[in-house]
């Protein structure tokens, strides 16, 4: 008996690598997005039901948020989810269409290793000058070490959706 026709091919290491890591960057967003409604919802009961707010609630939701954009950006990516308007290009033909989305992903991968090129340095100062938040003292560089590398991850996806086309 033969094998039928929509079985999957044999799947590289470098395929799981990549499931495993968008996997683990879906838990770490969900976990992130929890752990800020969690925030909130404390702040929110202690500041109008106790008359006393989370001391640092703000910073924290500050983080927390720039960390969950961030790691959502090569999900976003390879997913082909960013937002876009197509008032131009539902008007053209398919062939300059696609033309168009492949000229995007390059400049989607150009722009998002400028930012983190910047970030990385942001990252590096930041950490130099021991940059913190000002209530909580939470460490500024690696945060941005974080979202620098997030970056790198999302023009590395956009390239990936670039040559996948």
């Amino acid at each position: 008996m033969s094998e039928s026709n929509n079985a999957r091919p044999a799947e590289t290491a470098t395929g799981r690598a990549g499931r495993a890591f968008l996997g683990g960057l879906r838990i770490i967003a969900g976990l992130l997005i929890l752990i800020m409604m969690a925030v909130t919802f404390v702040d929110v009961i202690g500041r109008y039901v106790f008359s006393s707010p989370l001391p640092g609630a703000f910073e924290l939701t500050e983080v927390l948020l720039g960390l969950v954009i961030f790691a959502g950006l090569p999900l976003v990516t390879l997913r082909e989810e960013h937002v876009t308007v197509d008032l131009v290009t539902s008007r053209v033909p398919n062939f300059i269409r696609q033309w168009l989305l492949k000229f995007a992903h390059v400049v989607t991968a150009a722009v998002l290793i400028v930012l983190a090129w910047r970030l990385g340095i942001i990252a590096r100062d930041l950490s130099a000058y021991g940059d913190a938040t000002v209530f909580l003292r939470l460490p500024l560089g690696p945060v941005a070490g974080i979202m620098a590398a997030l970056c790198a991850f999302g023009a590395a996806a956009s390239l990936v959706v670039f040559f996948r086309r």
